[in-house]
C-alpha cells in the first residue's frame, strides 16, 4: 500500500479532537482572587479623586442625580454608579463612581484569569493573562475614572465564560446563558456587541437540536437585558437635572437608545486616514514610545499568535468567531470619524488577545521536549510582559491627585457674573460644569448653553428660562442659515458659535453677561461687544472697551522676550495664598511693535524641585495657566507699540498644591493653541503656601 494512502487511512481512523472542557478548580479560584487583589490595588493607587476630562463629569453627575447621560443612556451603569455613590468611602462622587470602574476592571481581569486556568489547567499563564489585561492601557485608563468601559469589560468576560461552557456541551440550556450574557454586552455598549456578534451567531447555529422551541428561550434571554432601557422614559418623565435626550416619546427614546446622533461618524474615515489611525492606536495600545512598543510586541505577540493558531485548530467553534468579532471591532474603531480617544473601545479585543496569550504561555510551559524549562520560560515571559506594561502605563494611566480639570472650570465659573450665560461647545468644560453644578451645587445660577444642542427640540425643552429658550433657538437658526451649518466640528461651526454668542450678548445687554470659549477665527466682528480674555479658555463679551490705557513707564524690564516684548513688572495681591485660591495679579508690558492676538502664561515652580519632580507635579495639577491679555483679536485692536500698559488677571493655586515656596515663571506665545516654548523666571517673585492648607473639595452621597 502506498505511504500516502496509509497516512490518509491512519488519520481517518483517529477520532476527531474534542474540545477540551472547562475544568473549574480551587486553583482557578485562588488565581482569580489573587489577580483581583493585584488589579484592584493598582487601580486604587491610581484612581481619580474628582472630575477629569472627557465624559467623566457628565457621567458622574448623571449618576449622582439618577439622571440620563449621553446616548445610549447606559441605564445599568447609571444605577450601579448611583449605588456606589452611597458607599461610605472616598470624599467625592467622582471617586465613588470611579470605584465602580475599578471594581469592574479588576473583576474582568479576575474572570479572565479564572477562564484561562480552567481551560489550560495551569495557574501561572492564567494569572499573567489577567494581570496583563488589567495593566493594558485601554483597560487601565478606564478603570480609574467614572466611565462605562470597565463594566463593558466585565460583562464581556462573563460572556466569554458562558461561551466556553456552551462549547463543552452545545445544549439549548447552555445557549440560554450565552444569550443572556450576550444581551447584557449588547445592551450596555454597542462596541462590545460588535465583538460578540459572530460568536453569538455561531452558538445559535451550532446548538443542537436547532429548532424554534430550543432557540426561542435563548433569543428571549438575549432580549431580556434590554428591559433596562425602561429606566430612560421613567426617569426622563421625572425631569432630573441631567436629562439628555428627554426620552419621554417613542421617537426620542429610540433616537437615544440607538445613538443616532453618532451615526454619521460610522465608517467615515477614508482608507488612508484609517491606516494612520490604526498605526497610532497600535502604539498607544501597546506601550506608547516606539522602543517600548516594539519590545512589548516582540515578547507578547508570539504567544498570542501561538495560542490563537493552536485553538483555531482544536477549538474552532469558539476561536474563529471571536477572531472575527475582534477584527470587526478593530475595523469599526479605525473607521470611526470623530473621537479623540477611540482606544477605549478596544477593551473586548484586549480580553480576547489576553486569553490567547495565556493559552500560548500554557503551551510553552507544557511543551514535551521543554517541560523542565517550559514553566520557568513562560513565567519569565509573563513577568516581562506585565513588567513592561506596568512601566509603560503607570504614568499614562495614573489619575490620582489630578485636580486640574475641576480647578480650571471651578475658577472659570467663579469669575462669572450672577445669572450669566456660558456658551460652551467643548465637552471638557461643559461636563465639568455639569458636575460642579449638579454634584457640588456650585454656581447653579449660571446657564451652560450648548449651541448644537439647539438643533434638538428635546434640548430646547430643558431650558428653564422661557425667554432664553426662545431667543437662543431663534438666533441659532439664523446663524445656521447664514453659515450653512449641518453638524459640529467644522471650521464654519466654530465661526457660527462665536457669532451666536455675540448676538446673544447683544440681546441681553445690561441684563445678563455672556461668556464663551472663543471668538471668530476668521471674521472680524464690529464691537461692541468685545471678546475680553479672562484666561486662554474663557472670554467675556463686554460692552465697554477693556482697560488698556497706555502708561508712561521707561523702567528696565524684568523679563524680555524676542521681538521686543518686555515684562516690566508682575505683582500678586498676596504672597501667602492658600491652595484653591484665585490670586489677583497686575502685569505691565511694553512692546516695540504691535502684536495681534498674543498670549502669556504664568507658571508656578516648587522651589528646589528638579525637572522630573516638577513634571510629576505639573501633571497632577494646573501649575501653568495662560492669559490672552495682549489683545489684538476678535474685535480688539492690536497691542500698542512703544508704550507700556497694565493688565489684570487672576492666577489659580491648585487645590492639591503641596505646601512650600513657589517661584514664578512667565512664558509667551503668539499661536493658538498656545505653545509657550520660552519660559523666563521672574526674579525675586515667590508665593508661599504654608500649613494649614485648605481641605480638598468634598461632597456627600
Amino acid at each position: 500500500m502506498p505511504r500516502r494512502r496509509r497516512l490518509r487511512q491512519s488519520r481517518a481512523s483517529k477520532p476527531p479532537t474534542a474540545p477540551t472542557a472547562l475544568r473549574p478548580s480551587a486553583r482557578a479560584l485562588w488565581c482569580a482572587a489573587a489577580v483581583f487583589v493585584v488589579a484592584l490595588a493598582v487601580y486604587l493607587a491610581t484612581l481619580c479623586p474628582t472630575v477629569i476630562d472627557e465624559d467623566s463629569g457628565e457621567l458622574a453627575a448623571a449618576a449622582h442625580v439618577l439622571g440620563i447621560p449621553h446616548p445610549t443612556g447606559y441605564p445599568l451603569w447609571t444605577m450601579l454608579a448611583r449605588a456606589c455613590d452611597f458607599l461610605p468611602v472616598g470624599h467625592t462622587t467622582a471617586y465613588r463612581v470611579a470605584l465602580l470602574s475599578a471594581l469592574s476592571g479588576a473583576s474582568a481581569a479576575a474572570l479572565l484569569a479564572w477562564l484561562v486556568v480552567s481551560l489550560t489547567g495551569m495557574a501561572l499563564p492564567g494569572a499573567f493573562a489577567g494581570i496583563a489585561f488589567a495593566l493594558w492601557l485601554p483597560m487601565w485608563s478606564q478603570a480609574v475614572r467614572p466611565e462605562v468601559y470597565a463594566l463593558e469589560a466585565m460583562l464581556f468576560a462573563v460572556f466569554l465564560i458562558t461561551l466556553w461552557r456552551w462549547n463543552d456541551r452545545r445544549s439549548p440550556r447552555r445557549l440560554l446563558w450565552v444569550g443572556l450574557a450576550g444581551g447584557f454586552v449588547a445592551m450596555h455598549h454597542r462596541t462590545g456587541f460588535l465583538a460578540a456578534a459572530p460568536a453569538l451567531v455561531a452558538a445559535f447555529w451550532l446548538t443542537r437540536p436547532r429548532r424554534g422551541r430550543s432557540l426561542l428561550p435563548a433569543a428571549a434571554a438575549f432580549i431580556a437585558p434590554f428591559l433596562c432601557y425602561l429606566y430612560l422614559p421613567i426617569r426622563a418623565a421625572a425631569r432630573p437635572s441631567m436629562n439628555w435626550g428627554y426620552a419621554v416619546t417613542a421617537e426620542r427614546f429610540f433616537y437615544h437608545v440607538l445613538g443616532r446622533q453618532y451615526a454619521r461618524w460610522a465608517f467615515a474615515n477614508p482608507l488612508e486616514q484609517a491606516a494612520k489611525e490604526a498605526a497610532r492606536l497600535l502604539g498607544e495600545a501597546l506601550a506608547g514610545p516606539l522602543w517600548l512598543s516594539v519590545l512589548l510586541a516582540a515578547v507578547g505577540l508570539p504567544f498570542i499568535f501561538w495560542g490563537m493558531a493552536r485553538w483555531c485548530r482544536t477549538r474552532p467553534a469558539v476561536t474563529v468567531p471571536l477572531l472575527a468579532g475582534a477584527a470587526l471591532l478593530a475595523v469599526w474603531v479605525v473607521e470611526w470619524g470623530d473621537t479623540s480617544d477611540p482606544k477605549v473601545w478596544l477593551t473586548p479585543l484586549g480580553l480576547v488577545l489576553a486569553m490567547f496569550g495565556g493559552a500560548g504561555l500554557s503551551f510553552l510551559a507544557d511543551r514535551p521536549p521543554l517541560r523542565r524549562l517550559g514553566l520557568p520560560a513562560s513565567a519569565a515571559a509573563g513577568i516581562a510582559v506585565c513588567g513592561l506594561l506596568l512601566f509603560a502605563n503607570w504614568a499614562r494611566a495614573d489619575q490620582s491627585g489630578v485636580w486640574r480639570h475641576r480647578d480650571r472650570w471651578w475658577a472659570a465659573l467663579s469669575r462669572m457674573d450672577r445669572k450669566a450665560i456660558f456658551v460652551c461647545e467643548w465637552d471638557d468644560p461643559m461636563f465639568a460644569g455639569y458636575y460642579l453644578q449638579n454634584v457640588e451645587g456650585f454656581r447653579k445660577d449660571v446657564t451652560i448653553l450648548r449651541p448644537h444642542g439647539l438643533w434638538n427640540q428635546w434640548y430646547v425643552d430643558l431650558i428653564e428660562d422661557p425667554e432664553l429658550r426662545g431667543v437662543s433657538q431663534r438666533l441659532w437658526r439664523e446663524v445656521t442659515r447664514e453659515y450653512g451649518l449641518k453638524h459640529p466640528g467644522t471650521p464654519e461651526f466654530w465661526e457660527g458659535t462665536a457669532l451666536f454668542a455675540y448676538r446673544l450678548a447683544q440681546h441681553y445687554r445690561g441684563r445678563r453677561t455672556v461668556y464663551t470659549l472663543h471668538g471668530p477665527y476668521k471674521e472680524t466682528l464690529p464691537g461692541p461687544p468685545y471678546f475680553v480674555g479672562l484666561t486662554d479658555r474663557l472670554y467675556r463679551l463686554d460692552f465697554t472697551f477693556p482697560d488698556l490705557a497706555p502708561i508712561e513707564d521707561r523702567s528696565r524690564p524684568i523679563v524680555a522676550f524676542a521681538g521686543g516684548i518686555q515684562l516690566l513688572s508682575l505683582g500678586f495681591s498676596t504672597s501667602t495664598p492658600k491652595n484653591g485660591d484665585l490670586v489677583e495679579f497686575r502685569a505691565r508690558w511694553r512692546l516695540d511693535q504691535p502684536l495681534p492676538g498674543a498670549l502669556f502664561a504664568v507658571q508656578l515652580v516648587p522651589e528646589g524641585a528638579g525637572p522630573r519632580q516638577y513634571a510629576r507635579l505639573a501633571a497632577r495639577g494646573e501649575f501653568a495657566q495662560g492669559f490672552p491679555v495682549l489683545y489684538g483679536q476678535w474685535g480688539l485692536p492690536a497691542s500698542p507699540a512703544g508704550t507700556a500698559y497694565e493688565q489684570k488677571g487672576a492666577l489659580l493655586i491648585p487645590s492639591n498644591a503641596p505646601p512650600g515656596r513657589y517661584r514664578v515663571r512667565v512664558g509667551f506665545a503668539q499661536a493658538y493653541p498656545p505653545h509657550y516654548g520660552d519660559w523666563r523666571e521672574v526674579p525675586g517673585l515667590t508665593l508661599d503656601l504654608r500649613p494649614p492648607l485648605r481641605p480638598l473639595p468634598t461632597n456627600g452621597p
